[in-house]
């Protein structure tokens, strides 16, 4: 069937719409006068949609896709039509329904990495263990990494297709692939993918905080509850809550003589001493009451030796109430004499570039294995049970013990309110901000690092490295040749 006036409008018939054929080299459309709106449109190869033209309550102009002929019916369409109208009689739009139905058919194929790649940017702006690099030598947040890791199995499964119980098993029935020296359980590592996994789940379901209109995803989906999912690290008596662990003064007695540069002989047998920073990286941590991604990441620019500081970026937490992406601060804190004497006698310091960093491994690079050279620092002093980061905690207790004020232990701890212990209000950081005015005042921070060098060195030297503390088969060398160091400048 054929017109002369293609886009006049018709009372649509089946026969009309099945026999109609587009002869005017260009797409047509015609308006069926049953149906207010509704439109048939033909291509030049006669190819036929259904189609609402029509206005919403407010006076906008919408046009909804029905569908193609023949697939929807002429009987279908005028149905589909009168549905869209009566919506739009009630104040629906029928756009955003169109777009709910298709994010919820989308939804019906999304997975558990799909959803983690669309969380991961939003959740990033307000914590960092969603961040990349949040924390030293990460490429992956570590949220990410410690939900893959527990959840691998259910990664690619759509998420309207894993069941609470799924995610019980995969809880209680996950072991690592590489288990953790001295760990006889993986609970830790399933507590920590539980923790991070529960609040994008109630994201993703509007649920507990994100219950808020416009706080959670749009649509949301219905998905489990990780809260009633059992942590076994509840019931674990090897996990620890909060740690407590310090070195006694045997302990130090026996640990600090290996902590220096070059490092002793045979510490580290396929490692030249003079290319092994790891021990004097731990003694530095401990003068400076650092953490061990600060002490990795300082750089020869950021020591000033005049001024005897160091100029350092810090964790930090991101302001209550704001959604931007959460800084890192950058802090100047003094440096004990001993802290001074020890990077003066590093040649990656002495005879570096500026951009150099001061703590680096053997191939120039960040400093790495600091497991391995716990391990072999825990052998050679006949030691067990701390951990690098124990060595900040036995330097604040050291500072305690010597009478500095908590407030000022503090503050060299680079925590964000040092005055969380005193009784002050929670206005007192915006007034005491820790920058110094007064070229005469005693500066309090830099008199405690003394105290705690001067107490470390009344009780052990560097040159003590005794036969006791010398590791098991080796033997005093002569010094060795001494080498150019990679990070020298050239001549």
């Amino acid at each position: 069937m054929a017109t002369t006036n293609a886009t006049a409008p018709r009372d649509f018939t089946d026969v009309f719409v099945r026999g109609f054929k587009n002869e005017s080299g260009k797409r047509v459309e015609i308006r069926d006068t049953k149906i207010t709106g509704l439109v048939m449109r033909v291509t030049p190869k006669n190819k036929k949609s259904f189609t609402l033209h029509t206005r919403t309550r407010v006076g906008d102009k919408v046009q909804i896709t029905i569908g193609t002929y023949p697939a929807i019916s002429l009987k279908d369409a005028r149905k589909i039509a009168m549905n869209h109208l009566a919506d739009i009689r009630r104040g629906h739009d029928p756009r955003e329904q169109a777009r709910l139905a298709k994010a919820l058919a989308e939804a019906q194929s999304l997975t558990l990495t799909d959803l983690l790649d669309e969380v991961e940017p939003i959740f990033a702006l307000t914590k960092s263990t969603w961040r990349a690099g949040s924390r030293y030598g990460r490429t992956k947040p570590e949220a990410r990494a410690a939900i893959e890791n527990v959840f691998q199995s259910l990664l690619g499964k759509p998420l309207n297709k894993i069941s609470q119980s799924d995610f019980a098993k995969a809880v209680k029935g996950y072991t690592p692939k590489r288990p953790r020296k001295g760990k006889t359980s993986a609970n830790g590592s399933v507590a920590r993918a539980l923790t991070y996994l529960r609040p994008v789940f109630d994201w993703a379901s509007s649920r507990g905080r994100f219950r808020k209109e416009g706080a959670g995803r749009e649509p949301k989906l219905e998905l489990p509850d990780l809260a009633l999912i059992h942590d076994p690290s509840i019931d674990d008596p090897t996990l620890e809550g909060k740690r407590d662990r310090v070195l006694t003064q045997d302990e130090l007695i026996s640990v600090m003589p290996l902590l220096v540069y070059p490092a002793p002989a045979g510490l580290r047998s396929n490692l030249d001493p003079h290319e092994d920073y790891g021990p004097v990286a731990f003694r530095f941590l401990f003068l400076t009451l650092s953490r061990r991604e600060e002490v990795a990441g300082a750089r020869r620019k950021d020591i000033d030796v005049r001024a005897r500081t160091w100029t350092k970026t810090v964790k930090t937490r991101r302001k209550p109430g704001s959604h931007g992406t959460a800084e890192r601060r950058k802090v100047t804190v003094p440096l004990s004499n001993a802290a001074i004497d020890l990077l003066l006698s590093l040649p990656s310091f002495v005879e570096g570039q500026p951009e150099d960093l001061v703590f680096p491994s053997s191939g120039g690079g960040p400093l790495g294995n600091w497991d391995r050279t716990q391990d072999t620092i825990n052998q050679a002093s006949g030691t067990s049970g701390w951990h690098r980061h124990d060595l900040r905690r036995t330097a604040a207790t050291i500072l305690g013990q010597l009478g500095v004020q908590p407030a000022v232990t503090d503050t060299l701890l680079c925590h964000v309110n040092p005055y969380n212990r005193e009784q002050v209000s929670s206005a007192a950081p915006n007034y005491m901000i820790e920058k110094k005015i007064l070229h005469d005042a005693i500066d309090q921070e830099r008199v405690a690092v003394n105290k705690l060098a001067d107490a470390l060195a009344s009780i052990c030297t560097p040159s003590q490295v005794s036969e006791l503390a010398r590791p098991e088969g080796a033997t005093p060398s002569a010094p060795a040749e001494r080498r150019k160091s990679p990070w020298a400048r050239s001549a």
